[in-house]
């Protein structure tokens, strides 16, 4: 056990150490004066090392040199934990902390992993040579924040007309150090909440310390609410210290209450469109503010101040569907709340007003029949909340604003079923109609087709079709045998009989007959052969209307067109492109295979620039003697290094050749030029030898030629005549 010594012990030297203060003092500067700086708080985090200073300095006296850590106990007392003695640092045995702490090289006492146990007074003290004797002790503080706070609320029911405080939460702060402070909030707002119990607003706060040496603290708060509290939002807030003063925080989760209030304020209202019509679903909204929700009863007032009941309901909410007229009036919604004092008006009415428009009355109404040619006057009228606006139509077409609908001189066509609408504009959605059939009478009459009925052959079966109209409806009958289709829309029949030509219908027609009680029609069907361009497939004919073949036959023909177009088309691509053999990219030789270096040749080359020209030129062509064509050029290539020339076409265009043997010309274009062509004619001389003509040309002799003779060839239009010497 290390030696435990009281304040007053510690200054009173050991005998083992009396001796040496004497030898000390009997030699002349053995005095030493010890200086020594502890800081007065160390801080550390729990769990870390914590490092306590003893910086010190002696002067004067040599030798002897002591340094010594001691703690206090619980019962004041100190007692020494580690020790220097002339170099030798130890650690007292049998200790508390004997394998916690160890001494470094300046002194300093090192714990090696503080605990809240150490939260004490630590002394270092230093003894030097005679008199140089001196202490100091340092407060050690250990710091743990605390955890997430911790809240659990009332959730029953609280009420607003206690006369009391309720307890409403209660927080708590876990294992801290030092000691954390809870404070509560209303909506981010500090409640000012004493200690001292009371009717309106406290807190109780309670600490505990934990076996491990740490603080847990809960606090309960107390409120007496109000109806402003029902939407509050309350939260409580955990404030605790670290090392260097630093403040810190931690709020808990925010909660509400459920609190019972009366009900003060009644509103009823409609929830719906101001404008209300015939057919609209109509919403009627009642709310009080008390909680929980109260009951809402819903009546409406009639006559002599009695009132229909509509029921009740929880969520006050009244729907009206489909309303008439009938439901426009006063409604009344009352709230059941016997918390509420007397002078809170519970009851609460709405008026409200339902458009709407009578049933039209026409006149004549639903069916009239009228004679084929006949007149008629048809006669709407209608009321309600608003004047309505009225139109007459047929189907989907409006045929007359107003509500007077005259018909005169009536056709089959004119008969059917006329509607008059009735509506107001300042109301969208608001309209109503009533119907009348007109119903034309009269004998039938056979509807006439635009054009004969085709065959291809005889043997061939086509198809008739006869219609016609009248009530009451016609019979069809045919003058053929066979089995016809009858269907009938409306005042029209529709009979389709299908018979196999014949020479002898070819010749007399097939007639069709309509007959009712009014009178009779009739119209004959005459057959054609069709025309040679029309298919000889046999299909079915429409009485009226070509066969199915010359539709086909048509369409071979626009096929076949088309298909010669993209061909021209393709080789017309293709020759500007230069891919044919005739292309600009190729030259023709005119002159055989064997001949003298005196020998001219004449070749051409396609001048794809002239060709486009030319084909659209107003004239057609390119040459002639008129030199009235579109002002084209031929281009001159001349051998040797020769200057080329350009001239223009139709005209005539004259190539020198520097250096050559004989004297050559070309001449583009000439008086025997047709129109459509551009003419090329080649002047040789001087005992030249006719080699060739231009590509595609003619010739105009087969000699040879001689001085003064003169070749002339003719090349298609869009041709470049090209001279070479192959003389040198």
């Amino acid at each position: 056990m290390g030696a435990r010594r009281s304040p007053q012990a510690l200054l009173l030297p050991r005998p083992g150490l009396l001796l040496l203060g004497l030898l000390l003092l009997a030699c002349p500067g053995g005095r030493a004066e010890v200086q020594i700086s502890v800081p007065p708080v160390v801080e550390v985090l729990l769990g870390k090392q914590a490092s306590i200073p003893c910086t010190h300095t002696v002067t004067g006296g040599k030798g002897y040199h002591l340094v010594e850590w001691f703690i206090t106990d619980k019962n004041a007392e100190q007692r020494r934990v580690a020790f220097s003695e002339q170099g030798r640092r130890e650690v007292d045995k049998n200790t508390e902390y004997t394998d916690r702490i160890f001494m470094d090289a300046d002194y300093s006492l090192v714990i090696k992993a503080a605990d809240v146990s150490d939260e004490r007074a630590f002394t270092c003290r230093v003894m030097a040579g005679v008199g140089g004797d001196a202490g100091g002790t340092a407060q050690l503080k250990v710091f743990d924040p605390p955890e997430i706070p911790e809240v659990k609320w009332n959730t029953r029911t609280l009420s607003v007309t206690g006369e009391l405080a309720s307890e409403v939460a209660e927080c708590v702060s876990r294992n801290s150090n030092p000691m954390a402070n809870i404070s509560w909030y209303k909506d981010d707002r500090l409640l000012e909440a004493p200690t001292e119990r009371n009717t309106v607003l406290y807190m109780v706060t309670r600490t505990v310390r934990e076996a491990s040496g740490l603080h847990s603290v809960s606090s309960t708060l107390y409120l007496r609410p109000n109806k402003t509290d029902k939407d509050s939002r309350f939260h409580c807030r955990v404030t605790y210290w670290m090392p260097r003063g630093e403040k810190h925080t931690m709020d808990s989760e925010s909660f509400h209450l459920t609190l019972h209030y009366y009900t003060e304020n009644v509103q009823f209202s409609l929830d719906s469109p101001e404008v209300i019509k015939e057919g609209d679903d109509v919403r009627l909204l009642c709310q009080g503010d008390g909680n929980p929700p109260p009951e809402y009863v819903f009546t409406k007032m009639k006559a002599h101040d009695r009132f229909e009941d509509l029921g009740s309901n929880p969520n006050g909410l009244l729907v009206l569907q489909h309303v008439t007229k009938d439901d426009s009036g006063t409604y009344r919604c009352q709230v059941l709340d016997f918390d509420s004092p007397p002078e809170v008006e519970l009851e609460k009415e709405v008026t409200i007003k339902v458009n709407y428009i009578d049933p039209l009355v026409l006149k004549p109404n639903k069916t009239v029949k009228v004679p084929l040619g006949g007149s008629i006057e048809l006669d709407c009228s209608g009321s309600g909340s608003q004047t309505p606006t009225l139109s007459w139509r047929k189907g989907k077409q409006q045929v007359e604003n107003g509500k007077t609908l005259t018909l005169n001189s009536l056709t089959y066509h004119m008969a059917g079923t006329y509607t008059c609408e009735a509506s107001v504009p300042s109301i969208p959605g608001l309209r109503k109609d009533q119907s009348v059939r007109v119903i034309v009478e009269g004998k039938p009459e056979v509807e006439r087709p635009l054009s004969p009925s085709h065959y291809h052959s005889t043997d061939q079966k086509v198809t008739l079709t006869c219609s016609a109209l009248g009530h009451p409806e016609p019979q069809i009958t045919w003058n053929v045998p066979g089995e016809p289709s009858t269907n009938s829309s409306g005042n029209r029949v529709t009979s389709r009989l299908s018979v196999e030509v014949t020479p002898e219908l070819a010749e007399s027609g097939v007639k069709c007959l309509a007959e009712n009680e009014h009178g009779v029609d009739e119209w004959t069907f005459r057959l054609e052969t069709a025309p040679p361009t029309v298919s000889a497939t046999a299909v079915p004919v429409d009485g009226g209307e070509s066969q199915g073949g010359s539709m086909v036959a048509v369409i071979a023909v626009c096929v076949c067109v088309l298909l010669l177009l993209l061909i021209v088309g393709f080789f017309y691509f293709m020759q500007r492109r230069g891919r044919l053999p005739c292309s600009g990219g190729e030259k023709r030789s005119l002159t055989p295979k064997e001949g003298n270096p005196d020998d001219t040749v004449v070749e051409m080359k396609t001048d794809k620039r002239n060709e486009q020209t030319g084909l659209l030129s107003p004239g057609g062509g390119g040459g002639g003697g008129t030199n009235e064509g579109p002002d084209l050029f031929r281009e001159l290539i001349p051998p040797h290094g020769g200057q080329r020339r350009k001239g223009p076409g139709p005209g005539r265009g004259k190539l020198d050749i520097p250096g050559a043997v004989d004297h050559r010309k070309m001449l583009i274009g000439g008086p025997e030029c047709s129109t459509g062509l551009i003419c090329g004619e080649a002047v040789l001389k001087r005992g030249s030898q006719k080699r060739g003509l231009p590509p595609y040309g003619r010739q105009t002799s087969s000699e040879p030629m001689t001085t003064g003779e003169t070749e002339v060839g003719r090349g298609f239009y869009g041709q470049r005549f090209e001279a070479q010497d192959y003389s040198r």
